[in-house]
């Protein structure tokens, strides 16, 4: 698991205690282990988690339990909302600013993400992200990502600073002019897909972005992205070589042998 992963799994442990179930303990060590391993052994992190209190600041006898409870959960959000300004601390670690001239410029540490726009085709999603991840590079995939209370819009905007864009055309709807009759349908890929492919050639221009689409009768392409270079996906993954040239073309460092395995 990268650190990100570790976060997320990190801040679903959290939400997943129970005020019964015994595993504050565990999950506080592991917390301060990921701080530590993560961000280092002096970051602000370990004394705001320390300070976190499941338990009500002061107790006496007869004191109703449910007291004890509402303290538990107070502590219980307040270690989620620490987790989560984690996760952004790492985010925006992948970037640093620095002034020169009065100006302030972004500085990329990395250059490895890679945003995978899908449809519902699980089998080219999955393949097209560990051949990513194969490549020793990141693959962006928006419903993986914590929400942390943004919509879908804000939250696409967010993880869009990426390096590069594969979108994948799966033969998701089926659709025809209303001029046209039933039997004249075509396959086509989700709209909100086809909006995204726009944005990004928008973003990152035409040689950031590969477009990979499903191989099926009566597929309808796109017909106004000139330019833009669309890859048949197949499931013997011949699809792989072509989209690792279009990586190496623009910066990105490819391993050939990677390809082979």
């Amino acid at each position: 698991m990268n650190k990100t992963e570790l976060l997320q799994s990190l801040e679903k442990e959290s939400k997943d205690l129970t005020y019964k179930d015994g595993n504050l303990g565990k999950v506080k060590k592991r917390a301060e282990m990921l701080v530590t391993k993560i961000f280092g052994g002096k970051s602000e992190y370990i004394p705001a988690l320390r300070k976190i209190r499941f338990s009500p600041a002061m107790a006496w006898s007869g004191m109703d339990k449910s007291y004890y409870e509402k303290s538990f959960i107070s502590g219980k959000n307040e270690l989620i909302n620490l987790i989560n300004v984690m996760q952004e601390d790492l985010n925006l670690s992948d970037s640093f600013e620095i002034i020169e001239n009065g100006e302030t410029q972004v500085i990329k540490e990395s250059f490895n993400k890679i945003f995978l726009v899908h449809g519902h085709n699980e089998e080219m999603k999955q393949s097209s992200a560990r051949f990513i991840e194969k490549l020793s590079l990141k693959p962006i995939i928006l419903h993986e990502q914590p929400n942390r209370g943004r919509t879908i819009i804000e939250k696409f905007t967010d993880y869009s600073n990426v390096d590069f864009a594969i979108v994948l055309l799966s033969a998701d709807d089926l659709a025809f002019s209303k001029k046209d009759k039933v039997e004249n349908a075509s396959f086509r890929a989700r709209q909100n897909v086809i909006l995204e492919l726009g944005f990004f050639l928008g973003k990152l221009g035409r040689e950031r972005v590969v477009v990979l689409f499903e191989q099926v009768d009566n597929f309808e392409i796109p017909s106004d992205y000139q330019g833009v270079i669309f890859i048949p996906y197949d499931s013997n993954g011949n699809w792989k070589l072509p989209i690792a040239k279009e990586l190496k073309a623009v910066g990105f460092k490819i391993d050939g042998s990677k390809l082979l395995e």
